[in-house]
């Protein structure tokens, strides 16, 4: 299904609206994919501000698993609507359940102070391996994300920073040409960015990977330029702290250009399975 129809949501009522569904014939997918109802979540709360706001952050809480096979139903409180800036509230409801709740801030159009920090050395995304290249597309895990190119960056090739401790770089844009709207490019972003944050935690744990339980537990992001999601974005992840079962995760995006786009935070299970007992250190 293509990004446009994942994210074009039906009106049922003032405030509520309803999700499509991502249904492959294999019917592998047991869990909705975090970024499927995020990126809707996000879609829900847009559809009822003016034009002249456009969101600059979100914060997100994944409550329940999702079921692939069914719809979510998106309701939308009004929490504040200002001259600057307006608040939006979303629950996402399937089986009668709320399965993840999402605030988001919309602002109009200011001016003010700018800096940012420096784009982080990648090797260029032409000359790295892509999932499709890989295979990985060809397994039906990952079928649902085929419109996209997504390169990580191999460990070899990474400049890692001394005192950072679980370090991951992936370029990804999707592949073919989006319309010209711009809320369309923020929604796909917060669509793709929940794909690969929270495997920054593991890459330094590569015998006790396979042993995790992972899923998303909450996500935050922040939009600060203008973008577009069919042209290449370099996704700079870390993971500062691991304990407890849980993983932070932060990723900091940046177009071509180098100007830094968005900004992520993601907490997240990484639990070792019930039969698995780690070798001690």
């Amino acid at each position: 299904m293509a990004i446009e129809e994942i994210l074009d949501l039906e009106q049922l009522e003032v405030n509520i609206y309803r999700g499509r569904v991502f249904s492959p014939e294999s019917g592998f997918l047991q869990r909705t994919f975090g970024g499927h109802v995020a990126g809707q979540s996000l879609v829900s709360a847009v559809r009822t501000v003016e034009p002249q706001f456009q969101v600059h952050s979100l914060h997100g809480y994944f409550l329940r698993p999702g079921d692939a096979r069914a719809p979510a139903v998106y309701t939308v409180e009004r929490i504040r609507d200002g001259g600057s800036f307006c608040t939006r509230r979303v629950s996402a409801i399937q089986h009668g359940e709320t399965i993840f709740s999402m605030s988001a801030s919309f602002q109009t159009d200011q001016s003010g102070i700018e800096h940012q920090d420096a784009m982080p050395v990648a090797p260029p995304p032409d000359d790295l391996p892509g999932f499709r290249s890989g295979g990985a597309f060809d397994d039906a895990g990952f079928a649902q994300f085929a419109e996209w190119d997504v390169c990580i960056v191999p460990r070899d090739q990474l400049q890692l920073v001394p005192g950072k401790a679980s370090q991951q770089q992936v370029w990804f844009r999707h592949r073919d040409p989006l319309p010209d709207d711009p809320v369309l490019h923020i929604c796909a972003l917060a669509y793709l960015s929940d794909l690969t944050l929270l495997g920054s935690a593991s890459v330094t744990h590569p015998d006790e990977r396979k042993h995790l339980m992972v899923a998303s537990l909450d996500h935050a992001m922040w939009f600060m330029r203008p973008f577009r999601a069919d042209e290449w974005l370099l996704y700079d992840q870390s993971s500062p702290s691991a304990c407890g079962g849980r993983a932070l995760c932060e990723g900091k995006l940046y177009n071509a250009y180098g100007e830094m786009v968005a900004s992520v935070m993601q907490e997240g299970l990484t639990r070792y399975q019930r039969d698995f007992t780690p070798t001690p250190k």
